[in-house]
């Protein structure tokens, strides 16, 4: 009995020294521990560089819109119109439809600061004429009685993966936006729409 007994154990203890030293499927296990993290890599990585895309054509959108503004001393509505359109176009290969653009003319007294002069908006509203611009505009870009042309746009990217990505960002979609300023280039003001 006590000799089936160590044979018994002797067998184990062959066995389990066996397993030990198989290492037939160590690869398949470090696969699948390391696959998750490399699926969340590979995601993240993805949406980030589609955000940070969409981030550089909603700012060239932005430039681009007051920089054709800043180039005028006067714009009718057909024109603005076109230059909206314009400005929609530079988004392509991606959807215009969410780009929300805001072209204002801001003029500067030191006495009320920065006012409205007139603003014109795609997908968005427009800044009220007479008030205070909604956002911060730095001071020290105009002197007194000057103007400056204020270019704001906006996207919002949706992941695809929101879900996931709700747990990287904190929300399934992200707010891409960026402010220009531009000084009127051919005149000191810029009318809006053009009295001609």
């Amino acid at each position: 009995m006590v000799t089936r007994l160590r044979l018994g154990l002797a067998r184990f203890a062959a066995r389990l020294r066996g397993l030990v030293a198989d290492v037939r499927a160590v690869s398949a296990v470090e696969f699948a521990i390391l696959m998750p993290l490399m699926l969340t890599l590979f995601i993240a990585g993805n949406e980030m560089s589609q955000a940070m895309t969409i981030y550089r054509k909603i700012s060239h959108t932005g430039a681009t819109l007051g920089d054709l503004v800043s180039q005028v001393s006067a714009i009718s509505t057909a024109d603005m119109t076109n230059i909206l359109a314009a400005a929609n176009a530079v988004m392509s290969p991606y959807d215009a439809s969410g780009a929300k653009l805001v072209v204002s003319a801001v003029n500067y007294t030191t006495a009320s600061g920065y006012k409205v002069a007139w603003s014109k908006a795609s997908n968005d509203t427009a800044w009220t004429a007479g008030a205070t611009p909604p956002i911060t505009i730095p001071s020290g870009l105009v002197s007194n009685g000057q103007q400056i042309v204020v270019a704001q746009a906006q996207y919002v990217y949706v992941s695809t993966f929101s879900t996931f990505m709700k747990d990287i960002w904190g929300a399934g979609s992200i707010t891409l936006k960026d402010v220009t300023y531009l000084r009127p280039r051919v005149s000191t003001t810029i009318a809006y729409p053009s009295p001609n």
